[in-house]
């Protein structure tokens, strides 16, 4: 992963007032706080002439899916306005963040194909959703476009975030995996006294540690956001997948399990890409107390402080604070999804 992908990413994203405008040699630019302004007022007014379309498709839903069709709406809403927000009030953590992913990677090279994530990712979108326009616009007609047409832009906001998040973990693991080569080729030097390499590692490790906190400083939120975007959204087409209505078609299911797996993956890599770099970081503490075992009287202090920088500097990815990003939470909502699909199916019968 590259931080000149980050830069393209940046000047899609500035252009909606969600993230940072512009990456310069001079550090980075932001969008004004008038043109975020007039994004707000643009999507709050595109939304409420969306929700006035949606009234008569909700009166046609039960009290199930009207609940979670509802509070799915609400949720998308506000992780829009805080993406917005997130980018106009943490600017100096935006600098901070990107100067230090800068310095972490100075010394990595460059892939030549940066750009294929990105461009390959947008191709899926596209796709996802000029199917969805195409099946939609077939059965419903204009009034789709009446309807549905803020939620291009609330959908492509939610997919750069989705982006944006995947490459800052991808860079921060690759430099997890980077000090945990540095400090394996530390345990097979002979004397490591007054090593560079052993400087280096703490530095790295301190500004790797920094770099995890201002992370989920600035995307904790919108992570718990997303999360609670997908369970709901996920409850309601798992729920029609279930109880079977006479208007599916093939074409139907189709466009309902292409976005159950786009916002699943979308929503949970993150999950896993957090756990990987937790057990890379406790790989590098495993070595460092080999180290530390291993040493010679005058190496004691200075790998003390190293196994000691190491143990109490990294904290963990958090949601807003609420959890940890790992794989038992990624079990967790699994679990949760499913208990609460069989209680809406039993409560749904049981009206019946």
């Amino acid at each position: 992963m590259s931080l000149k992908l980050i830069k393209l990413v940046f000047k899609v994203g500035g252009l909606l007032a969600i993230t940072p405008a512009k990456m310069g040699k001079r550090g980075l630019f932001f969008p004004s706080k008038a043109y975020a302004l007039l994004w707000i007022i643009l999507l709050t007014a595109a939304v409420v002439v969306s929700a006035v379309y949606k009234k008569a498709s909700y009166e046609n839903l039960t009290s199930v899916l009207l609940t979670l069709s509802v509070a799915t709406d609400i949720i998308l809403f506000v992780f829009n306005l805080c993406t917005i927000m997130t980018t106009v009030t943490k600017r100096h953590q935006w600098i901070k963040f990107i100067k230090i992913l800068k310095t972490l990677q100075s010394n990595n090279n460059e892939h030549l194909f940066y750009l294929l994530p990105f461009l390959i990712t947008n191709v899926i979108f596209v796709i996802n959703f000029g199917y969805e326009t195409y099946l939609w616009s077939q059965i419903i007609g204009a009034e789709f476009y009446k309807t549905y047409a803020v939620e291009y832009f609330q959908c492509y906001s939610q997919f750069i975030v989705y982006f944006l998040v995947y490459a800052f973990l991808k860079l921060i693991l690759d430099n997890v995996r980077n000090i945990s080569r540095n400090i394996n080729r530390l345990k097979m030097q002979p004397n490591r006294l007054n090593n560079c390499a052993l400087k280096a590692l703490k530095t790295d490790f301190l500004a790797l540690a920094e770099c995890t906190d201002i992370f989920s400083d600035i995307f904790g939120s919108l992570i718990l956001l997303l999360m609670g975007f997908c369970i709901l959204q996920q409850l309601t087409y798992l729920h029609s997948l279930v109880v079977k209505s006479s208007r599916d078609t093939i074409s139907i299911l189709v466009y309902k399990i292409m976005f159950i797996t786009w916002h699943m993956v979308g929503t949970f890599i993150s999950f896993f890409l957090c756990d990987m770099i937790e057990q890379g970081v406790r790989h590098v503490e495993m070595v460092a107390h080999q180290i530390e075992t291993n040493r010679v009287e005058e190496e004691t202090e200075a790998l003390e402080m190293l196994v000691d920088t190491i143990k109490h500097n990294f904290r963990y990815f958090t949601a807003a604070r609420f959890f940890n990003l790992n794989r038992k939470t990624f079990l967790g909502t699994v679990n949760a999804l499913f208990t609460f699909l069989i209680v809406g199916i039993q409560f749904e019968n049981f009206k019946i």
